[in-house]
């Protein structure tokens, strides 16, 4: 299978938490397309504020966001320790 990427975090996430796409949108102050895009990766740079808001939504943190369950590009868990991972209700 293909990579998991940040849009697929977003989305699993946003389902996770009980949120439709023009709700998290109206939490992050974007719109529901935004959201579609973020969600469908056709936009990885999202503003560094609406993307912290994001994050606080989604009771996230920046580096599961960005890089998944490794928390960094390298896989280095030392930093990551500190941020609890968000628990997933399957």
């Amino acid at each position: 299978g293909r990579m998991e990427t940040m849009g697929d975090r977003i989305k699993q996430l946003r389902i996770a938490r009980g949120l439709t796409q023009p709700t998290l949108g109206e939490l992050c102050g974007v719109t529901k397309s935004a959201v579609s895009q973020w969600e469908d990766g056709s936009t990885e740079n999202i503003k560094l504020k609406t993307f912290i808001r994001l994050c606080e939504v989604l009771q996230t943190d920046p580096q599961y966001l960005i890089w998944g369950a490794e928390r960094s590009p390298s896989g280095d868990q030392g930093a990551a320790r500190r941020f609890r991972r968000p628990s997933i209700v399957r």
